[in-house]
């Protein structure tokens, strides 16, 4: 699925009108029809409906949805800021429809004065167009609304979320529902706009595709059937060095677990060997997690290069520290991969170590898989700049590192250059389950157990991350999202990987 940004929506909505000659109230009518739908649908025993409207297009969305509402025998009302000048020209017919039909229409600053309880909160009052901070009345309304327990169903966008970022712009209303009219908005799918949406529900408007695929977007889901279809089925006549080797490099004192976890997870993601070169005193407890991993004892760079010399992948940083002893593995893995060009994964400390000790990746052969603090550290800027928009954080750390860049969290970006042109992917799946300790190992395992089956490191990147995160969906079903552990989500993936 594409994901559009503000503008590119606009010129689509524009397309729709000149090509196939959609009225632009007409499309208001089908937006406003299909929200109604989707909102009986959704709550059936629902018969009160309260509306948010601003002074936009949005707002017209609303003022159409309320007559209809109005029309199909709802108890129905309209709250609007104070200011009510300057509505655009096809709200101004909107809310004339409205009051057409009786529709009470109320300020905000009266609202005490109604009867709104047990009602299905509508949100129309700011779309797409918000990119600085909500005004006062606004937020006003904003906190009212999600502090009422109601139904939220968001028309477009919810009111305080950027389209084009995610980033709350003061607060934000938290939907249950969000409905995105004619293209989804890619703000939605990950930062704070991906929480504050809810469910969110796609409707064309009766677009055709062909007009919206005139509009080129760089940005767009993760297809898990098509990724997986990638990995081929295993051949009868093959071996363990058929589907690669694997080794994961970290487990310094104190963090033996990370690399145990990074390389339980390529095991159980289909690498024929794995390897795990860590601290010696982590390697009974290794053979028990895990007895299929072959585990190495390392104490310095110098012990690493018999080791190195064989494995088509390496995964470094998972428990790595920043010790003497953890710069010399880095360094010794680097100066190897310039020798012989082997897919690198570099998470976690490994990440570190290439920001405070200001090294150059030595391959494009590369993924880094950084969450906001290490991206920040990588690109020496701060986390909120990070936050403020992933998406220009992620084209940023691509175009330096010219690696394929994983930035994690919520909605988790995978950014690559392709035919030339920086091209980003968005993760739908995931859950606040995977905030703990060991999740990202996991991850930076999976993608090294692909890598080493032979993928590229865009294809790995992809599968892994949709991989690693409907396990992660799989694991809070089973034990909800308090209680489900890093463990359990490599435990789900061979049973996505048994869809083949």
């Amino acid at each position: 699925m594409q994901l559009y940004s503000a503008k590119e929506t606009a010129k689509i909505d524009r397309l729709a009108i000149s090509i196939d000659k959609v009225p632009a109230f007409e499309l208001m009518q089908r937006a406003a029809e299909s929200a109604f739908n989707l909102l009986n649908g959704e709550w059936p025993e629902e018969k009160k409906i309260t509306v948010f409207c601003g002074k936009g297009n949005n707002a017209g969305d609303g003022y159409l949805l309320a007559s209809i509402a109005k029309e199909r025998g709802f108890e129905v009302v309209v709250i609007t800021p104070k200011n009510q000048k300057n509505l655009t020209t096809l709200c101004k017919r909107a809310r004339s429809v409205a009051k057409d039909n009786k529709i009470k229409i109320c300020s905000f600053k009266n609202i005490n004065n109604l009867n709104i309880n047990n009602s299905v909160f509508v949100d129309a009052l700011l779309g797409t167009g918000l990119k600085n901070q909500l005004r006062k009345e606004y937020m006003e309304i904003v906190k009212y609304i999600n502090s009422k327990g109601q139904k939220i169903m968001a028309l477009d966008v919810p009111t305080g979320i950027c389209s084009d970022t995610g980033k709350e712009l003061g607060d934000s209303i938290k939907a249950d529902i969000t409905v995105s009219f004619i293209a989804p908005k890619k703000g939605c799918f990950t930062s704070s706009g991906r929480a504050s949406s809810g469910l969110l529900i796609q409707k064309d408007l009766g677009v055709k595709r062909s007009t919206r695929n005139l509009v080129k977007s760089n940005c767009a889901t993760l297809d898990t059937h098509k990724l997986l279809n990638k990995i081929s089925n295993r051949n009868p006549n093959s071996h363990k060095g058929s589907y690669g080797h694997v080794m994961i490099i970290g487990g310094d004192s104190g963090y033996g677990g990370a690399g145990l976890l990074a390389s339980k997870a390529a095991a159980f993601s289909g690498s024929g060997l794995v390897t795990l070169a860590t601290r010696k005193e982590h390697i009974s407890s290794s053979l028990i997690s895990c007895p299929e991993v072959m585990v190495k004892g390392v104490e310095s760079g110098q012990d690493l290069d018999e080791l190195i010399s064989s494995p088509d992948t390496m995964v470094v940083g998972p428990g790595l520290g920043k010790s003497a002893w953890s710069q010399q593995l880095l360094q010794r893995v680097f100066l190897e991969a310039k020798r012989r060009k082997f897919n690198l994964v570099l998470d976690a400390d490994g990440l570190n170590l290439v920001s405070s000790l200001n090294l150059r990746l030595p391959s494009k052969n590369a993924v880094i898989t950084p969450h906001p603090g290490e991206a920040s550290r990588l690109l020496g800027k701060s986390i909120s700049f990070i936050e403020e928009d992933r998406f220009r954080a992620a084209k940023l750390l691509q175009n330096k590192y010219q690696s394929v860049v994983v930035l994690k969290g919520p909605g988790t970006l995978i950014c690559f250059e392709q035919a030339g042109k920086q091209k980003t992917m968005v993760c739908e799946y995931g859950n606040p389950g995977m905030a703990k300790g060991g999740s990202g190992d996991v991850l930076a395992g999976i993608i090294g157990s692909l890598l080493a089956q032979g993928l590229n490191t865009r294809d790995s990147s992809l599968l892994g991350v949709d991989l690693h995160s409907i396990s992660a969906d799989l694991s809070s079903l089973e034990k909800g999202e308090a209680g489900m552990m890093p463990s359990d989500i490599i435990r789900n993936v061979p049973i996505l990987l048994k869809q083949l």
